[in-house]
């Protein structure tokens, strides 16, 4: 089969590599449609610890076309969308963390290729109404529910979403289903602006045009928001949130920062002020869930290019870029 494999920084070469072969309690997926993910792009610069050469590509969906020892044969021809990894329920942080950090867990073989190789746990069925393109924005989307039940929700709550990729338009839409009142979000891209609101935004903000800090002045009395999140990955970003949280609210980091990189806040406001600061790291518990939602949410636009195989470095790059909402790779197209 074909894969794009990365060689180290942004060098991909489109290789011929064995077929999987499925072992037992596995299944092979002839792969349909990629997300290109953030993490895949601050691989590609250096600012998320990994190792080349390696086939990238988490956030995928696809045909079962091959089973493994002790799965069922009418599985064959199913679609399905995949999670990174199984669980086992039992380890320690299955039942005390996440089952996204099981301790035991088998992991999907990269996705940037004609077929990948999954545990048979981890390949769900798509339900009816979603097809595979759809399908494959079950990963991202699990991020953000998982991020979005980490604190409360205040009653009449405001609150404010920095960043609008495919994380801030899922996060949006996951916190106005828990009941904020009116969500801000702040983004420089006309396009994404704009595709929030269809996603549930109330207030559209263009970080070129006004200061964030009158917006939310404005939509909350001077008071600041009840909780701020941020979707892009920038510790600058991070502290702005942490600024215009109101007494006791807080903070959620979704997006994801560079290794090494630190905080630049006044820390006695933090303290003064009793701001609450969480990490949000990707799936959680709510694969399932989130596919289960997808159906209710209106993501009409959001897959906004498509790339070949044969240009999945190009995908990536334009990821980082900014340009578009989400690409996704077709790698049998």
């Amino acid at each position: 089969m074909k894969a794009a494999v990365w060689q180290g920084g942004t060098k991909f070469t489109i290789d011929t590599v064995p077929d999987p072969v499925p072992g037992p309690g596995q299944v092979v997926l002839k792969v349909d449609t990629v997300g290109v993910c953030g993490t895949d792009v601050h691989i590609t610069q250096g600012l998320f610890p990994s190792t080349p050469p390696l086939i990238l590509g988490h956030e995928f969906s696809g045909t079962v076309v091959e089973v493994g020892k002790g799965v069922s044969k009418a599985r064959i021809g199913q679609q399905v969308v995949c999670d990174i990894t199984s669980h086992c329920g039992e380890c320690d942080n299955c039942r005390e963390w996440t089952i996204s950090r099981c301790q035991r867990a088998q992991k999907s073989s990269g996705a940037l290729a004609n077929y990948a190789v999954v545990p048979a746990q981890s390949a769900h069925r798509l339900p009816e109404g979603i097809d595979l393109e759809t399908g494959a924005l079950t990963e991202p989307g699990s991020c953000c529910l998982s991020g979005s039940m980490v604190f409360p929700m205040p009653k009449d709550a405001v609150v404010l979403v920095v960043g609008g990729g495919i994380m801030g338009q899922f996060t949006v839409a996951f916190l106005k289903r828990r009941g904020a009142r009116t969500v801000i979000l702040s983004e420089p891209v006309a396009s994404r602006r704009e595709l929030g609101r269809q996603l549930g935004a109330d207030v559209l903000h263009d970080p070129k045009m006004e200061d964030l800090k009158k917006v939310v002045d404005r939509e909350t009395g001077g008071r600041g928001v009840h909780l701020a999140v941020e979707v892009v990955g920038k510790p600058e970003l991070v502290a702005r949130c942490v600024q215009l949280v109101r007494p006791r609210g807080n903070v959620l980091m979704i997006g994801v920062c560079p290794k090494g990189t630190t905080l630049p806040s006044d820390l006695y406001d933090l303290h003064y002020r009793e701001v609450g600061i969480r990490g949000a790291f990707g799936r959680g518990n709510y694969f399932k869930k989130t596919l289960q939602l997808l159906p209710e949410l209106n993501l009409k636009g959001v897959i906004t290019t498509r790339y070949p195989l044969e240009r999945a470095a190009d995908a990536i790059y334009d990821s980082g870029q900014g340009r578009g909402v989400k690409l996704v790779v077709k790698p049998n197209a």
